[in-house]
């Protein structure tokens, strides 16, 4: 029992390059991923692929492999001593449909038991039965998109089709808007790719109706033809994250964000100060929801005519938006 938990415990810790939530922690001592109030049994199948994406461990290392059958035992066995009360299942691609089989035979085991929060991994380039069948029985499904770029991703993955990808984002999205399951996406920063390209696909991904498209930094693995190749920085992560709520959340354009953008990146200040800094500088009014330190119900308040003491009354931190408001003589600098 012990080697068969060794093995399932490593294809846990090989799930870390998936993300579940921007703020998802991986605990060691307990082998589970939290994410909120969710405690999550997050894995990989297989780490066995036939794939060969220059960046990732499971194309160029002996692979570790279990079965649906030992995942979902697994799972229970979790559960019953109050681990988790959710699943993450994932697999790495030996032949698309073989791979996600094992997705959903997995899932199907754990569903006879279990009306929880179940997540479940789309494998680009599976049957349409197959998504189908995902979303009917996850409360999330997410495909990963990796790059925003057609000719990066063939430059890194001579084995993935942008035509798979593009097929099975159209099945993914008919079917989640269709039975009303939340779908994500997921792309790497750091393989060559610029803000600009990674925003506008964010966009057009939110325009679709995806719920939320996650990012994660590059990071060179051992054994992996981009293993000297520099990681990405956390600091970059970050202000990818703030620019996609400022689409997300608050309806900016993409191009609207380019403005602030030299190159195709975005400045090292949060993007939302740099845009007003940009506005003001210009002689141009912000609006309630251009201003730094202010939410959408923080705007709405200000539409309502509140002033900042209202705001502050009312329990919002106005110590950036008041350098920003109309009664300030300078444009104080601003940290993030």
């Amino acid at each position: 029992m012990s080697v068969e938990l060794g093995k399932l415990y490593r294809l846990i810790q090989l799930s870390s390059y998936d993300v579940c939530h921007e703020r998802c922690v991986y605990d060691p001592l307990r082998h589970i991923y939290r994410s909120g109030n969710l405690r999550l049994l997050k894995t990989v199948i297989s780490s066995s692929c036939s794939y060969d994406c220059l960046y990732c461990h499971n194309a160029w290392n002996r692979g570790v492999n279990s079965s649906p059958e030992e995942i979902a035992r697994l799972f229970f066995l979790m559960r019953e001593r109050g681990l988790v009360n959710g699943a993450f299942l994932s697999n790495s691609i030996r032949d698309p449909e073989r791979s996600m089989d094992d997705i959903l035979r997995a899932g199907e085991m754990i569903r006879e038991n279990f009306r929880g929060y179940m997540h479940l991994k789309i494998i680009p380039g599976c049957s349409r039965d197959q998504i189908r069948h995902a979303v009917e029985l996850a409360n999330r499904v997410s495909l990963n998109l990796e790059s925003p770029s057609r000719s990066l991703l063939s430059e890194l993955c001579s084995t993935k089709s942008k035509s798979d990808f593009s097929r099975t984002l159209r099945f993914v999205m008919k079917y989640a808007r269709k039975m009303g399951v939340s779908f994500t996406t997921q792309l790497i920063a750091g393989l060559g790719e610029k803000d600009s390209q990674i925003l506008r696909v964010a966009g057009r991904l939110y325009g679709m109706g995806v719920k939320r498209v996650y990012y994660s930094a590059f990071r060179p693995i051992s054994g992996t033809p981009l293993e000297n190749r520099r990681p990405e920085s956390r600091r970059r992560l970050v202000n990818l994250y703030r620019a996609d709520a400022l689409i997300r959340v608050y309806g900016f354009d993409p191009s609207e964000i380019e403005k602030v953008m030299e190159d195709g990146f975005l400045p090292r200040e949060d993007p939302k100060v740099a845009l007003a800094l940009r506005k003001l500088e210009r002689g141009e009014k912000l609006s309630p929801i251009e201003v730094p330190g202010i939410g959408v119900k923080g705007a709405s308040l200000i539409a309502s005519s509140s002033d900042l003491a209202a705001l502050k009354r009312a329990g919002f931190s106005v110590k950036r938006a008041s350098a920003f408001h109309p009664s300030q003589r300078r444009i104080g600098d601003f940290t993030s």
